[in-house]
Protein backbone atom coordinates (compact mmCIF):
# COMPACT_ATOMS: atom_id res chain seq x y z
CA UNK A 1 0.00 0.00 0.00
CA UNK A 2 1.58 3.28 -1.14
CA UNK A 3 -0.26 5.75 1.11
CA UNK A 4 1.00 9.32 1.28
CA UNK A 5 -0.07 12.85 2.21
CA UNK A 6 0.62 15.04 -0.82
CA UNK A 7 1.51 18.17 1.20
CA UNK A 8 4.05 16.23 3.24
CA UNK A 9 7.02 16.21 0.87
CA UNK A 10 10.51 17.21 1.92
CA UNK A 11 12.89 18.98 -0.44
CA UNK A 12 15.55 19.43 2.25
CA UNK A 13 16.66 17.27 5.17
CA UNK A 14 14.46 19.10 7.73
CA UNK A 15 11.33 21.25 7.66
CA UNK A 16 9.19 22.70 10.48
CA UNK A 17 5.46 23.37 10.48
CA UNK A 18 2.85 24.86 12.81
CA UNK A 19 -0.62 23.31 12.67
CA UNK A 20 -3.93 23.60 14.49
CA UNK A 21 -6.84 21.18 14.73
CA UNK A 22 -8.96 23.83 13.00
CA UNK A 23 -7.14 23.48 9.69
CA UNK A 24 -8.78 21.62 6.79
CA UNK A 25 -8.05 17.91 6.81
CA UNK A 26 -8.11 17.43 10.58
CA UNK A 27 -8.48 14.82 12.06
CA UNK A 28 -5.61 13.37 10.03
CA UNK A 29 -6.45 9.91 8.73
CA UNK A 30 -4.00 7.04 8.95
CA UNK A 31 -1.08 7.50 6.57
CA UNK A 32 2.69 7.08 6.39
CA UNK A 33 5.62 8.68 4.61
CA UNK A 34 9.30 8.12 3.97
CA UNK A 35 10.50 10.63 6.59
CA UNK A 36 10.22 10.79 10.37
CA UNK A 37 8.35 13.37 12.43
CA UNK A 38 8.59 14.91 15.88
CA UNK A 39 5.13 16.10 16.92
CA UNK A 40 4.82 18.38 19.97
CA UNK A 41 1.58 19.81 21.34
CA UNK A 42 1.65 23.55 22.08
CA UNK A 43 -1.86 23.88 23.50
CA UNK A 44 -4.70 21.46 24.17
CA UNK A 45 -4.18 17.75 23.54
CA UNK A 46 -3.84 15.28 20.66
CA UNK A 47 -4.53 11.59 20.31
CA UNK A 48 -1.82 9.97 18.22
CA UNK A 49 -2.25 6.43 16.94
CA UNK A 50 0.83 4.53 15.72
CA UNK A 51 -0.01 1.14 14.29
CA UNK A 52 -1.80 -0.71 17.10
CA UNK A 53 -0.88 1.70 19.91
CA UNK A 54 -2.46 5.01 20.89
CA UNK A 55 -1.08 7.74 23.14
CA UNK A 56 -2.50 11.01 24.43
CA UNK A 57 -0.25 14.05 24.09
CA UNK A 58 -1.00 16.87 26.49
CA UNK A 59 0.46 20.37 26.30
CA UNK A 60 4.26 20.30 25.72
CA UNK A 61 4.35 16.49 25.30
CA UNK A 62 6.05 15.14 22.18
CA UNK A 63 6.23 11.91 20.21
CA UNK A 64 8.59 10.67 17.51
CA UNK A 65 7.06 8.90 14.51
CA UNK A 66 9.44 6.61 12.64
CA UNK A 67 9.53 6.62 8.82
CA UNK A 68 6.99 4.29 7.19
CA UNK A 69 5.06 3.93 10.47
CA UNK A 70 1.28 4.21 9.87
CA UNK A 71 -0.13 6.91 12.13
CA UNK A 72 -3.11 9.22 12.56
CA UNK A 73 -3.94 12.35 14.59
CA UNK A 74 -7.24 13.09 16.33
CA UNK A 75 -8.66 15.42 18.98
CA UNK A 76 -7.45 14.66 22.51
CA UNK A 77 -10.84 15.83 23.73
CA UNK A 78 -13.74 15.72 21.27
CA UNK A 79 -14.12 19.09 19.56
CA UNK A 80 -11.57 20.87 21.79
CA UNK A 81 -9.06 22.81 19.66
CA UNK A 82 -5.32 22.19 19.92
CA UNK A 83 -2.19 23.53 18.25
CA UNK A 84 0.94 21.55 17.55
CA UNK A 85 4.26 21.83 15.77
CA UNK A 86 5.85 19.23 13.53
CA UNK A 87 9.52 18.75 12.69
CA UNK A 88 9.88 16.58 9.59
CA UNK A 89 13.25 15.01 8.91
CA UNK A 90 14.70 12.62 6.37
CA UNK A 91 16.40 10.03 8.58
CA UNK A 92 18.47 8.76 5.64
CA UNK A 93 20.33 12.11 5.65
CA UNK A 94 21.33 11.75 9.30
CA UNK A 95 24.50 9.71 8.93
CA UNK A 96 28.22 10.21 9.63
CA UNK A 97 28.02 9.05 13.24
CA UNK A 98 31.09 8.00 15.28
CA UNK A 99 32.36 4.53 14.37
CA UNK A 100 31.19 2.98 17.66
CA UNK A 101 27.64 4.25 17.22
CA UNK A 102 25.09 2.09 15.36
CA UNK A 103 22.88 3.50 12.64
CA UNK A 104 20.58 6.08 14.24
CA UNK A 105 17.60 5.19 12.08
CA UNK A 106 18.07 1.49 12.77
CA UNK A 107 18.24 2.07 16.55
CA UNK A 108 15.02 4.12 16.56
CA UNK A 109 13.19 1.48 14.53
CA UNK A 110 14.46 -1.34 16.75
CA UNK A 111 13.59 0.57 19.92
CA UNK A 112 10.04 0.98 18.72
CA UNK A 113 9.84 -2.71 17.74
CA UNK A 114 11.00 -3.70 21.23
CA UNK A 115 8.36 -1.48 22.85
CA UNK A 116 10.52 1.34 24.15
CA UNK A 117 8.48 4.55 24.46
CA UNK A 118 8.37 7.01 21.58
CA UNK A 119 6.36 9.44 23.73
CA UNK A 120 8.22 12.03 25.80
CA UNK A 121 6.16 13.85 28.38
CA UNK A 122 6.64 17.54 29.08
CA UNK A 123 8.43 16.62 32.31
CA UNK A 124 10.81 14.21 30.57
CA UNK A 125 11.56 16.73 27.84
CA UNK A 126 12.28 19.40 30.42
CA UNK A 127 14.51 17.15 32.54
CA UNK A 128 16.64 16.30 29.50
CA UNK A 129 16.53 19.88 28.19
CA UNK A 130 15.07 18.37 25.05
CA UNK A 131 12.20 20.87 25.01
CA UNK A 132 14.80 23.59 24.44
CA UNK A 133 16.21 21.61 21.51
CA UNK A 134 12.79 21.52 19.83
CA UNK A 135 12.28 25.24 20.52
CA UNK A 136 15.65 26.07 18.99
CA UNK A 137 14.99 23.89 15.92
CA UNK A 138 11.76 25.75 15.21
CA UNK A 139 13.41 29.11 15.91
CA UNK A 140 16.28 28.33 13.52
CA UNK A 141 13.86 27.28 10.81
CA UNK A 142 11.78 30.43 11.23
CA UNK A 143 14.78 32.75 11.25
CA UNK A 144 16.19 31.06 8.15
CA UNK A 145 19.63 32.54 8.77
CA UNK A 146 22.94 31.31 7.37
CA UNK A 147 23.66 27.74 8.51
CA UNK A 148 20.17 27.19 9.94
CA UNK A 149 20.01 23.67 8.46
CA UNK A 150 23.35 22.71 10.04
CA UNK A 151 22.28 24.02 13.44
CA UNK A 152 18.97 22.15 13.23
CA UNK A 153 20.78 18.95 12.31
CA UNK A 154 23.10 19.36 15.33
CA UNK A 155 20.14 19.97 17.66
CA UNK A 156 18.34 16.89 16.35
CA UNK A 157 21.41 14.73 16.94
CA UNK A 158 21.33 15.96 20.55
CA UNK A 159 17.60 15.27 20.76
CA UNK A 160 17.84 11.69 19.52
CA UNK A 161 20.93 10.77 21.54
CA UNK A 162 19.11 12.09 24.62
CA UNK A 163 16.08 9.97 23.72
CA UNK A 164 18.19 6.84 23.22
CA UNK A 165 20.04 7.47 26.51
CA UNK A 166 16.66 7.24 28.27
CA UNK A 167 16.11 3.88 26.58
CA UNK A 168 19.57 2.66 27.60
CA UNK A 169 18.81 3.36 31.28
CA UNK A 170 15.69 1.20 30.79
CA UNK A 171 17.65 -1.70 29.29
CA UNK A 172 18.01 -0.92 25.59
CA UNK A 173 21.29 -2.24 24.12
CA UNK A 174 22.65 -0.30 21.10
CA UNK A 175 23.69 -2.69 18.34
CA UNK A 176 24.23 -2.50 14.61
CA UNK A 177 20.58 -2.87 13.75
CA UNK A 178 20.06 -3.02 10.01
CA UNK A 179 17.49 -0.61 8.63
CA UNK A 180 16.68 -2.87 5.64
CA UNK A 181 15.00 0.01 3.86
CA UNK A 182 13.66 -0.43 0.34
CA UNK A 183 16.05 1.57 -1.91
CA UNK A 184 13.17 3.65 -3.28
CA UNK A 185 12.70 5.23 0.17
CA UNK A 186 16.35 6.27 0.32
CA UNK A 187 16.11 8.15 -2.99
CA UNK A 188 15.50 11.62 -1.44
CA UNK A 189 18.80 11.32 0.44
CA UNK A 190 20.57 9.93 -2.64
CA UNK A 191 19.23 12.71 -4.86
CA UNK A 192 20.24 15.36 -2.30
CA UNK A 193 23.80 13.99 -2.18
CA UNK A 194 24.12 13.84 -5.98
CA UNK A 195 22.08 16.89 -7.02
CA UNK A 196 25.21 18.52 -8.50
CA UNK A 197 25.45 15.64 -10.99
CA UNK A 198 23.40 14.72 -14.06
CA UNK A 199 20.66 12.52 -12.60
CA UNK A 200 18.85 10.25 -15.03
CA UNK A 201 15.59 8.57 -14.08
CA UNK A 202 16.70 5.39 -15.89
CA UNK A 203 19.76 5.18 -13.63
CA UNK A 204 17.68 5.75 -10.49
CA UNK A 205 15.32 2.96 -11.55
CA UNK A 206 18.33 0.62 -11.89
CA UNK A 207 19.58 1.80 -8.47
CA UNK A 208 16.26 0.56 -7.05
CA UNK A 209 16.37 -2.67 -9.06
CA UNK A 210 13.15 -1.79 -10.92
CA UNK A 211 12.11 -1.50 -14.54
CA UNK A 212 11.52 2.08 -15.70
CA UNK A 213 7.69 1.79 -15.95
CA UNK A 214 7.31 0.14 -12.53
CA UNK A 215 9.77 2.59 -10.96
CA UNK A 216 7.88 5.58 -12.42
CA UNK A 217 4.59 4.18 -11.11
CA UNK A 218 5.90 3.49 -7.60
CA UNK A 219 7.74 6.81 -7.35
CA UNK A 220 4.60 8.77 -8.25
CA UNK A 221 2.52 6.75 -5.77
CA UNK A 222 4.99 7.38 -2.94
CA UNK A 223 6.08 10.97 -3.60
CA UNK A 224 3.03 12.37 -5.41
CA UNK A 225 4.92 13.54 -8.51
CA UNK A 226 7.22 12.23 -11.20
CA UNK A 227 10.85 11.56 -10.36
CA UNK A 228 11.90 14.22 -12.89
CA UNK A 229 9.73 16.86 -11.20
CA UNK A 230 11.05 15.87 -7.78
CA UNK A 231 14.66 16.28 -8.94
CA UNK A 232 13.81 19.67 -10.45
CA UNK A 233 12.33 20.88 -7.16
CA UNK A 234 15.33 19.69 -5.15
CA UNK A 235 17.61 21.54 -7.58
CA UNK A 236 15.55 24.73 -7.19
CA UNK A 237 15.70 24.45 -3.39
CA UNK A 238 19.50 24.14 -3.58
CA UNK A 239 19.66 27.14 -5.93
CA UNK A 240 17.55 29.13 -3.44
CA UNK A 241 20.09 28.42 -0.70
CA UNK A 242 22.98 29.55 -2.90
CA UNK A 243 21.15 32.77 -3.79
CA UNK A 244 20.09 33.42 -0.22
CA UNK A 245 23.31 32.66 1.65
CA UNK A 246 26.16 33.25 -0.82
CA UNK A 247 27.28 35.77 -3.41
CA UNK A 248 28.11 33.06 -5.99
CA UNK A 249 27.25 33.97 -9.58
CA UNK A 250 24.84 31.96 -11.73
CA UNK A 251 27.61 30.17 -13.63
CA UNK A 252 28.98 28.78 -10.36
CA UNK A 253 25.52 27.91 -9.02
CA UNK A 254 24.41 26.12 -12.18
CA UNK A 255 27.61 24.07 -12.22
CA UNK A 256 27.03 22.99 -8.60
CA UNK A 257 23.33 22.19 -8.87
CA UNK A 258 23.35 19.93 -11.92
CA UNK A 259 22.31 22.40 -14.63
CA UNK A 260 23.87 22.36 -18.08
CA UNK A 261 24.19 26.16 -18.01
CA UNK A 262 22.68 29.20 -16.28
CA UNK A 263 20.02 29.72 -18.99
CA UNK A 264 18.46 26.36 -18.03
CA UNK A 265 18.69 27.34 -14.36
CA UNK A 266 16.90 30.66 -14.96
CA UNK A 267 14.17 28.96 -17.01
CA UNK A 268 13.43 26.35 -14.33
CA UNK A 269 13.72 28.85 -11.48
CA UNK A 270 11.06 31.11 -13.01
CA UNK A 271 8.88 28.07 -13.72
CA UNK A 272 8.78 27.02 -10.06
CA UNK A 273 9.02 30.35 -8.21
CA UNK A 274 7.60 32.99 -10.61
CA UNK A 275 10.77 34.99 -9.94
CA UNK A 276 14.14 35.38 -11.62
CA UNK A 277 17.17 34.39 -9.52
CA UNK A 278 18.10 38.08 -9.28
CA UNK A 279 14.66 39.03 -7.98
CA UNK A 280 14.80 36.22 -5.42
CA UNK A 281 18.25 37.28 -4.19
CA UNK A 282 17.22 40.94 -3.85
CA UNK A 283 14.03 40.00 -2.01
CA UNK A 284 15.94 37.94 0.55
CA UNK A 285 18.54 40.66 1.05
CA UNK A 286 15.68 42.95 2.05
CA UNK A 287 14.25 40.32 4.40
CA UNK A 288 17.47 40.06 6.39
CA UNK A 289 16.64 43.27 8.19
CA UNK A 290 12.95 42.47 8.67
CA UNK A 291 11.29 40.32 11.31
CA UNK A 292 11.77 36.54 11.11
CA UNK A 293 9.18 34.47 9.29
CA UNK A 294 8.75 31.02 7.81
CA UNK A 295 10.57 30.94 4.46
CA UNK A 296 8.46 30.47 1.35
CA UNK A 297 9.40 27.09 -0.10
CA UNK A 298 8.51 25.68 -3.47
CA UNK A 299 6.06 23.14 -2.02
CA UNK A 300 4.20 25.83 0.01
CA UNK A 301 3.91 24.07 3.38
CA UNK A 302 1.05 24.87 5.75
CA UNK A 303 2.21 27.39 8.36
CA UNK A 304 -0.66 28.24 10.62
CA UNK A 305 -3.34 25.62 10.29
Amino acid sequence: MENQIQDALLFSSVECFLHTTERPGFPVKEHWHYFGEIVRVLSGSLKVTRGDSTCLLNTRDAVFLNPLTPHSLAYGEPGVAASYEVIRLDMEQFGDLPSYSPDLRGMLLEGERLGFPMLLTAKELHEGRMDNMIDLCVQEYRNNAYGYDLRIRSLLYLFFTGHIRRWITAGFVPQNYASRIDPIYSLPAYIARHIHETLKVDDLAKFCGLSYPWFAHRFHDIYGMSCKEYIEKVRIRRVQHYLQFTECDLNYISAHTGYVDCSHLVRDFKKFTDMTPGQFRRAHRQKRSSSASFPKTIDTPVKNG
